[in-house]
């Protein structure tokens, strides 16, 4: 019996979790999980469990250890103890597989803290130390607004929609209102952009502004965190919160609370279905 466990629940527990790994990167699910750079690393992982499950399948198995009282594994010396061992190894990875949800829930989002202001993303320099600027400019902007000539150049390369909109992501504009050669290539612009609803109960007096929220991965879905854009608009939407929406409007970026935040006056809000990346990069 030892010989027996020896051989198969190795080769039982790396099937399982190489098949679970593969299922994960086959069915998409990994997109919600992780960034796109270390997926290939699922794969791989996957693929490998599956080799060394294989191998303790065809080689002989060896019982060199556990199989006599003097083991110092105290679950290793009895049936029940090497099949909880297994189910341990097993039973987490599966529950997740099956029950984890794809998409982060209003309540989680809420609990990490909306960001409207690129600065969040940031670590906060001690209070002493802190500056009174906004941001300073980066290192090939002087901060300086563009001449004619190059503002053209530079609208001819931002991504269009067939409508002529310019396609804009919500870390774009966050990105955009902190530093003025960036606001410059949205400001006034007819823009349209894809997130979920969340209802703004922050900077919201006049009753007309939620936000459109997306959650911005640097790794993996443990540091992923929400950021809004700010949208206003004089029609009240229908669309039920969390739902995925496409506004397009005008962005614009008045200065409230002494800095300039992003605010799309919006045109239309239609509810679309979820981009095939929900997550930014």
């Amino acid at each position: 019996m030892t010989k027996l466990f020896n051989r198969w629940l190795p080769c039982a527990t790396l099937s399982a979790w190489g098949a679970i790994l593969l299922a994960f990167y086959f069915s998409g699910k990994i997109a919600h999980f992780l960034h796109p750079t270390f997926r290939p690393g699922v794969l791989i992982a996957g693929c490998a469990m599956l080799v060394l499950a294989a191998s303790f399948a065809f080689l002989p198995g060896v019982a060199g250890c556990c199989d006599d009282e003097n083991c110092g594994h105290p679950l290793g010396r009895m049936t029940f103890g090497r099949v909880l061992t297994f189910l341990i190894l097993l039973i987490p990875i599966a529950t997740a597989a099956m029950f984890s949800p794809k998409n982060f829930g209003a309540t989680t989002i809420a609990n990490r803290g909306v960001i409207t202001d690129a600065q969040g993303l940031t670590a906060r320099a001690p209070q002493a130390t802190q500056s009174t600027s906004i941001e300073p400019p980066l290192p090939t902007k002087d901060g300086s607004q563009p001449a004619p000539e190059q503002a053209a150049a530079a609208d001819q390369l931002l991504p269009k929609s067939a409508e002529g909109n310019v396609k804009v992501a919500v870390i774009d504009l966050l990105y955009a209102a902190q530093d003025p050669s960036l606001r410059a290539d949205f400001e006034n612009k007819k823009v349209e952009l894809i997130g979920q609803l969340m209802p703004d109960n922050v900077s919201n007096a006049s009753g007309n502004r939620f936000k459109l929220v997306r959650m911005f991965m640097v790794c993996c879905a443990a540091d992923a965190r929400p950021v809004a854009a700010l949208i206003e608009s004089d029609k009240k939407t229908d669309a039920a919160e969390m739902s995925w929406i496409k506004v397009v409007g005008t962005a614009t970026f008045p200065i409230e609370s002494g800095r300039p935040i992003a605010v799309v006056k919006a045109d239309s809000v239609a509810v679309v279905d979820p981009p095939e990346e929900t997550m930014l990069y």
